[in-house]
């Protein structure tokens, strides 16, 4: 028997291991295969004579992005290798005065080949004149919080349609002016936690991280316009547990969707079973709320909630749905659009105030400008500035310089962008002004280079300064910006922003309550002291401390330490 028992082992084995060989061979072939198209994919290009970046058979484009890599520090985002490549555009390609319209990028196996778009008339072909598809990376991103069952990362078509058209009202100026008296009273906690910063009788305070704060002020706000619900996370001393399970999620997306761990755990078992109990948690946070809601009388008051406007479509998908029974599918839908609804309504626009902050300290002209402007629609009494726009929200669209300023801010800051799936139009094409050249977008990715077409000389005067002056400028003024649509920080087209006016609104409430009331200035030496003398080694970007990182939107480093102190008002203008 013991005999019979090892022939058979021995038997096996071999069998075992030419078909594990076979496995291997079967995977080698298969990678060789993706290989050889998206190569050759770059080798038709340049058959064709469209200009190209210098491409290795075997290494693709990954040399220049290390080119990038090597002159930045390791956390850069990499949204700024848009405006890096613009910069050396000479070096890659020595015969054009600046880089193509589109600029294809083959990153196999890291990451997804790219065309990235720099010209705004070509981008306007495929998100606007032809809205394409999101991008399966979207998808990909939001899929652990969402499921897929949100409109943000959704590819499109009439269900997408259904559900975007729903939501629209709750974002509208209108129905955002009629909330405004909630929004000033997260925007005034915010104000009120950097005065208990400040140090006394006009000196500098200790150093915080004032990413921190400007978080937990945009979490408030977007709770408080999904739901109508009061999370207090500025005056909390620990996070509330929706908050604190929600960055647990987003920190398993931003793993999934790291480039430099293509074989991420996000991908193991382990963390899958994390995604689904963190996704239980939510759902069992805001389902009452939602419950709540379905109960109420969402007429009774002017000011509607996101959630209340989507909420009056409940009958409409199944006709035997209703508040006391509710269609299953629709409420899954719902709590997945308000996941995904304050995500991108927290994380973006608290970086952006960061960066705000960081120019206007860096251009106290401009600073003293914005006050200007706020002593003459306001009052002079920058600590009444609250009650006159809580009594008159219709002054908050009466502050044109103020609004140049954040869309100045946006303007040199982009801080996210999403991708086209162009393998939806066979053989679609897009064309740049003053080229015959077709450009394909097959087996690309469509990326619209909003960094780098809002830095663009021939659209923009003067394109890398902070100028909020060219947003008040008219026709016939070198600063007047003739095409409007070269601004695109929150996309055009359909597929825009849905949450943009939101944005707008809570940035320019941030500059009416700090502009008047604050200074607040970068801390580096006092945050490295604090970290100690095994710190990070000190990293710059164009000389400066602050940069963008991350591994998808774009955040401020080290969450950007300050201090604040109070101004003395009425002396500093005076002098």
């Amino acid at each position: 028997m013991e005999l019979r028992s090892l022939a058979t082992t021995d038997a096996v084995q071999p069998l075992l291991l030419r078909s594990l060989g076979a496995l291997i061979a079967v995977l080698v072939v298969r990678i060789l295969y993706k290989g050889y198209i998206e190569r050759g994919r770059v080798g038709s290009l340049k058959a064709q004579g469209i200009p190209v970046l210098p491409h290795s058979l075997l290494y693709g484009h990954l040399p220049i992005f290390a080119d990038f890599r090597a002159v930045h520090p390791p956390d850069i985002n990499a949204y700024q290798f848009h405006n890096w490549l613009a910069t050396n555009s000479k070096k890659y390609f020595p015969d054009q005065d600046r880089l193509p319209p589109v600029v294809y990028v083959d990153l196999w196996p890291v990451a997804k080949s790219l065309a990235i778009v720099y010209d705004q008339t070509a981008a306007a072909q495929f998100i606007q004149a032809k809205s394409l598809p999101k991008d399966h990376v979207n998808f990909e991103f939001m899929k652990p919080l969402t499921n897929g069952l949100d409109i943000v990362s959704a590819k499109g078509g009439d269900l997408w349609k259904r559900w975007r058209s729903r939501f629209n009202p709750g974002f509208s100026s209108r129905n955002l002016t009629a909330m405004l008296p909630e929004l000033i009273e997260e925007v005034q906690v915010f104000a009120d936690g950097l005065k208990n910063l400040a140090g006394k009788n006009g000196e500098w305070g200790s150093v915080f991280q004032l990413e921190n704060r400007t978080t937990n002020l945009t979490f408030d706000v977007i709770v408080r316009a999904s739901l109508d619900l009061r999370l207090h996370e500025q005056s909390r001393s620990s996070p509330s547990p929706f908050k604190t399970v929600l960055m647990k999620q987003i920190e398993m997306m931003n793993l999934i969707v790291n480039s430099a761990r293509a074989f991420s755990l996000g991908k193991m078992p382990w963390d899958h079973a994390a995604i689904r109990r963190n996704n239980q948690e939510l759902r069992e946070i805001l389902l009452p709320h939602i419950e709540n809601k379905m109960h109420s009388d969402i007429n009774a008051s002017q000011k509607k909630t996101i959630v209340d406007l989507a909420l009056k479509y409940i009958d409409k998908d199944d006709p035997n749905a209703s508040p006391e029974k509710p269609d299953t599918e629709f409420i899954d839908r719902l709590i997945a659009n308000v996941k995904a609804f304050i995500f991108a309504g927290h994380d973006t626009t608290s970086s952006t105030i960061c960066f705000m902050v960081k120019l206007l300290q860096d251009h106290p002209e401009s600073l003293a400008r914005l006050q200007a402007e706020h002593d003459s629609v306001l009052g002079s009494d920058p600590d009444k500035a609250v009650d006159i726009l809580s009594a008159s929200p219709h002054l908050l669209y009466s502050l044109p310089y103020t609004l140049g300023v954040v869309k100045e801010t946006l303007r040199l800051n982009p801080l996210a962008a999403t991708i086209r799936d162009s393998m939806s139009i066979p053989g679609f094409t897009i064309t740049a002004p003053g080229s015959p050249i077709k450009y394909p977008l097959n087996g690309f990715g469509a990326w619209v280079s909003a960094p780098g077409i809002m830095r663009r000389s021939d659209y923009w005067p003067r394109p890398d300064e902070f100028l909020p002056e060219r947003w008040v400028a008219v026709e016939g003024d070198p600063l007047h910006v003739d095409n409007k649509d070269t601004w695109l920080p929150f996309s055009l087209g359909p597929r825009n922003c849905v949450g943009m006016e939101l944005a707008m609104i809570e940035l320019r409430l941030v500059c009416v309550v700090i502009a008047r009331t604050f200074d607040i200035r970068e801390a580096w030496e006092e945050w490295d002291k604090i970290q100690g003398p095994k710190a990070t080694p000190t990293h710059l970007v164009n000389g400066k401390r602050l940069y963008g990182i991350g591994n998808s939107t774009v955040h401020p480093k080290d969450g950007m330490p300050v201090h604040v102190r109070m101004r003395s008002y009425r002396s500093a203008t005076s002098s």
